[in-house]
């Protein structure tokens, strides 16, 4: 292809577009009901959702909506059906795949089945 045709031109464009997606800082801050999925805490966006509406998620000791932003270092207590979990966020996660190792378990507590929520 000859030079300055418009293909050539194009190419340069995609291979600026992707290194500019390859030098994007990683990701800050997220919504707790997507960290919550990405994390694998809980199976389904919509579930976490549904958590924290009805008051079983908090972020630093205080309920928490699902649009709150989750920083590192911040800590969200999830009181399941019949446990009750602390992490501690040491990652943001970029996308579901790398969200394993972006909390660190503080503490788990089995609760009673006669405990009223």
């Amino acid at each position: 292809m000859a030079q300055g045709t418009s293909g050539e031109i194009l190419r340069r464009d995609l291979s600026r577009q992707a290194i500019m997606i390859m030098m994007t800082p990683p990701v800050e801050r997220l919504r707790l009901d997507l960290y919550l999925k990405r994390s694998r805490l809980v199976k389904r966006r919509s579930l976490a959702a549904t958590l924290c509406k009805n008051g079983h998620i908090k972020i630093d000791g205080r309920p928490a909506p699902p649009g709150k932003a989750v920083f590192v270092g911040n800590r969200i207590e999830i009181r399941y059906a019949r446990q009750l979990l602390l992490v501690e966020v040491t990652e943001i996660p970029a996308d579901a795949r790398r969200g394993l190792d972006c909390h660190e378990i503080i503490s788990t507590k089995r609760l009673d089945d006669d405990l009223v929520y």
